[in-house]
């Protein structure tokens, strides 16, 4: 009899481990994509939103789930692929960023543009969710250049406390000196995000954008979740400026300097 069990439980370990790479959270993502493309953007949010998964609605952190079990299938078709993904260490915890596009249902042309930023983890049912989804919009074009994993070495252990405080301490040191707090808490490998822009991910390109970036936006910090492998996670919330009340989210990396910014999706 134990024998009996025990075969069902090692296929179940076996599924499960074999989830938990970053070529299945690649796929997760294209799996996501091709459902909306093939069912309509209402039911591939549906399918693939974690059930405590954020998305933002005027300015708002709000439970997706709720979100779009409210929302009407418009006719257009939204479409993206990834061409940036990292993951933990733990192997169950990552994001996804690259291109999207929209155009009306039956046509070839394109109306909108812009960039996603996904954070994926796998639920308790063995599946990828995604946990926050945020873009930016308005690109002058789509670049497709295929898929590049991030594989910088990250620290793991548990540092949730480490994790506000560099958020914070990253915040205070942006309304004195934002290049200054930049240069100390910018992963070299990273991605920045802006609306109208294509993503600066080599360094003389993101000095480019900081230098842009108006040094005056506030931010309030509204959420954060961890990989259960402490080395990756994410922090959103609002930003402030010209009485204007928008969305950020920061993907950070535990390395050996400490916690630095992997990603930057940044609304004003």
């Amino acid at each position: 009899m134990k024998t009996l069990i025990a075969v069902p439980f090692l296929l179940l370990v076996y599924q499960l481990n074999a989830q938990k790479n970053i070529d299945v959270l690649v796929n997760a993502e294209k799996s996501f994509a091709a459902y909306s493309v093939e069912n309509g953007v209402k039911a591939a949010f549906l399918k693939f939103l974690d059930s405590n998964g954020i998305v933002f609605e005027q300015g708002k952190a709000v439970n997706g789930l709720e979100v779009w079990n409210k929302k009407q299938d418009g006719p257009f078709v939204l479409n993206w692929a990834p061409n940036f993904a990292e993951i933990a260490n733990s192997n169950d915890f990552g994001y996804t960023t690259g291109p999207w596009t929209l155009r009306p249902a039956g046509k070839d042309s394109i109306t909108a543009t812009g960039r996603f930023t996904t954070v994926w983890h796998i639920a308790a049912n063995g599946d990828w969710k995604f946990l926050v989804d945020l873009g930016v919009g308005n690109l002058p074009e789509v670049l497709q250049s295929g898929l590049k994993k991030i594989t910088t070495k990250k620290i793991s252990g548990q540092a949730s406390t480490d994790l506000v405080k560099a958020e914070q301490n990253f915040i205070a040191s942006y309304k004195v000196d934002k290049t200054g707090a930049y240069k100390n808490y910018l992963s070299k490998q990273s991605i920045l995000n802006r609306n109208g822009l294509q993503p600066a991910t080599e360094a003389e390109i993101r000095a480019e954008i900081i230098k842009a970036t108006p040094p005056d936006i506030e931010f309030t910090i509204t959420g954060s979740k961890m990989a259960s492998s402490g080395d990756l996670a994410f922090i959103y919330g609002n930003t402030h400026i010209n009485n204007k009340t928008e969305n950020y989210m920061r993907i950070w990396r535990k390395e050996t300097g400490g916690w630095k910014i992997a990603v930057e999706v940044l609304r004003y």
